[in-house]
């Protein structure tokens, strides 16, 4: 009982790193890209902590759905459609919630949707899914798999009440 209770806490915290570092990666992605194109630094983040949930969602997708590792090809194609699916609804929902358009592809080249999404952000979201499963992924489930059962839950708490804390402070304003 208690080994199947562990599997659990430790799948549970396994989705809340993936969220996390995926959120990270995606920040540091977007910074980056603040450099490249507009060549200043532009916190493009919508919580004040270095996190971007779109990308931890997607990541948190991606490692659903494609948790056992297959070819690298298999998890570029399927990176690339469950990513570009998950941009394209999240800007909808966004739009609709905070009745703003978070990005704009519009000044990409092959972008569609009135600019939600573009054919050069789906590769590099077909890359960021090799690098989830791949690296990522792996990592986090050796790392957890070592945690003892009440740090892993009590690491869980900490992490889902510091993001809550943050979004709810961004979005009850």
């Amino acid at each position: 009982m208690e080994a199947e209770q562990h599997k659990g806490f430790a799948k549970i915290t396994q989705y809340i790193f993936c969220f996390v570092v995926g959120s990270f990666i995606g920040w540091l992605y977007e910074i980056a890209m603040g450099f490249i194109v507009w060549k200043q630094y532009m916190d493009r983040g919508i919580l004040h902590l270095p996190l971007c949930p779109i990308y931890g969602f997607g990541a948190f997708v991606i490692m659903a759905f494609l948790g056992k590792r297959r070819s690298l090809p298999v998890i570029f194609l399927y990176g690339v459609v469950i990513s570009t699916a998950v941009e394209l609804g999240a800007s909808y929902v966004i739009e609709w919630i905070a009745g703003q358009q978070l990005w704009d592809y519009s000044h990409w080249p092959l972008h569609f949707f009135q600019g939600r999404i573009s054919l050069p952000s789906s590769i590099f979201f077909g890359i960021f899914s090799m690098l989830v499963i791949g690296i990522v992924y792996p990592w986090i489930e050796k790392w957890i798999g070592k945690m003892p059962v009440g740090a892993a839950v009590l690491l869980d708490m900490i992490i889902v009440a510091a993001v809550a804390v943050d979004a709810a402070n961004i979005f009850l304003r």
